[in-house]
């Protein structure tokens, strides 16, 4: 009877004596649901606990062996552990970093700023240590609403650093202490993604800057601020215009410091409209804007070829009672105390040559022992000095050529040179029609030109017999007299 009391009691305490040196059970559902998992873990840990304390009294009192101690101890070792590593799976789960506010703002300087805060948004940690009454030790320990080590960068849409510095640390981030960092954008965007990384985590933002309003002014950044064109062709300068204000919303477009004579007008480079003031509405913060320059035909004293033109665009708000006077000129200290959106831009004035041919007569009969001589007249009608031109006749086979003279050195604008020209024909030349093509080449502004070639057409005809034609001469004249003859005698009858 006793056996089988004995016996009975070992399969009732074997489950348990598994579940101490095994910890609990292992569900799958503990890595879904977190909290329940810890509940798990702490209550297999308190058991391990309460096992490892009767082990060492059994020990203490010679009713347990040693080997059995050290089982017990690494069970509860084992459970401790996964204790503790359940705590942490759901600290971590809980915390949250969360974006407050970027602001953009510009520096006087043009470069673009963003100020960044951000706040730990953990929460439900005190409810966590109330519910399965955690020790305070280990709470204390873990910190649950402090996040430390916390990276922050910001990327562009191809995942690229924008950030100057590319990546900042915050050593600590409570709850409840909000802190602002700031950054220098590489790359003027307005919408670009956080980077955040800490413990485990790694999150990603896609957030859209907001515009500091504090400066009410338009900031203009021009994407060639510097061009170079040629008399009587158009400068085009593509500029962004961003609004850094709450106040105004519309704004008009003026120009300083450009001489009269260059005409300009603003344009929208979407649907071509031409524009002097522009607005923004709610939710847009910029506009694409485009400024035509008309370049005259011709150089003065106020517009000289390759020397540099700097002026001023301004976005001047709608009520302000600023005009602005293209007669006077305004210096960068009188523009920045205007305390209007501007950029500065560059106008390198080029000009070029252009070659205009004149000839008196393309078409010329010879016989075949005589030569054309001939002329052209090269005239420069650009705006820009030619260089090295050099003139040169394709010739049919066997003719020869003297060019007169068949290089120029320089030709200045609205000057022209007389060019001579003997084209000699071959003793054995046939009878027919031949073509000279002319050529004239140069440079001007280190770019090549070329004139529309002249073709001269020589007709060669065959040369005429002396006899025979004195011996035609008199046939007519002979005719004509028997025909006068002929008429008085009838008129005597």
């Amino acid at each position: 009877m006793k056996t089988c009391v004995f016996t009975l009691v070992i399969l009732l305490l074997a489950p348990l004596a598994a579940f101490s040196q095994q910890g609990t059970y292992y569900n799958p559902r503990d890595d879904q649901y977190k909290l329940l998992g810890l509940k798990r873990a702490l209550d297999a840990y308190n058991i391990a606990k309460s096992e490892l304390e009767r082990t060492k009294s059994l020990f203490d009192r010679g009713m347990s062996s040693k080997a059995e101690l050290e089982r017990s101890d690494r069970t509860f070792r084992e459970s401790e552990v996964n204790y503790q590593q359940s705590f942490l799976a759901v600290i971590y789960e809980r915390r949250y970093i969360s974006i407050q506010k970027a602001v953009k703002s510009q520096l006087p300087n043009g470069q673009r700023r963003v100020k960044l805060t951000l706040a730990n948004m953990t929460s439900g940690t005190n409810e966590i240590k109330r519910l399965l009454n955690i020790e305070e030790g280990l709470y204390a320990l873990v910190q649950p609403d402090v996040i430390t080590d916390v990276y922050v960068a910001l990327l562009n849409d191809q995942g690229a650093i924008i950030s100057q510095p590319y990546e900042t640390k915050i050593e600590v981030l409570k709850v409840g202490e909000d802190p602002t960092i700031e950054f220098t954008l590489l790359q003027d965007v307005d919408i670009a993604t956080v980077r955040l990384i800490y413990s485990q985590n790694q999150d990603q933002k896609k957030i859209y800057f907001q515009k500091d309003a504090a400066s009410n002014r338009v900031a203009i950044v021009a994407e060639q601020f510097s061009q170079e064109a040629p008399l009587a062709s158009t400068a085009t300068y593509r500029m962004r215009m961003e609004l850094f204000s709450s106040a105004e919303n519309t704004f008009r477009l003026e120009v300083a410091n450009l001489p009269l004579q260059l005409n300009v007008y603003f344009q929208d480079p979407q649907t071509q409209a031409r524009l002097t003031q522009v607005k923004y509405t709610e939710g847009v913060n910029t506009k694409n804007v485009s400024l035509n320059v008309l370049l005259p035909s011709r150089a003065n004293e106020e517009l000289r070829i390759d020397q540099p033109i700097k002026f001023y665009v301004l976005a001047i708000a709608q009520g302000s009672d600023i005009r602005v006077d293209r007669s006077k000129f305004l210096t960068e200290d009188q523009v920045r105390k205007m305390n209007v959106g501007y950029a500065q831009l560059e106008l390198v004035p080029r000009g070029i040559g252009q070659f205009q041919i004149r000839a008196q007569q393309l078409y010329y009969e010879i016989a075949p022992d005589q030569t054309v001589s001939m002329t052209l007249d090269i005239v420069n009608e650009g705006s820009r000095w030619l260089d090295n031109v050099r003139i040169d006749a394709d010739l049919p086979l066997n003719w020869t050529k003297v060019i007169d003279p068949n290089t120029v050195d320089r030709l200045d604008p609205t000057s022209e040179k007389r060019i001579s020209f003997t084209f000699t024909p071959p003793p054995d030349v046939g009878v027919g029609k031949y073509d000279v093509r002319i050529r004239i080449t140069g440079r001007s502004d280190n770019q090549p030109l070329e004139a529309e070639p002249k073709t001269v057409t020589i007709q060669v005809t065959a040369k005429a017999s002396v006899l025979g034609t004195a011996a035609i001469v008199l046939l007519i004249v002979g005719l004509v007299i028997g025909i006068v003859v002929f008429g008085i005698r009838l008129t005597k009858r």
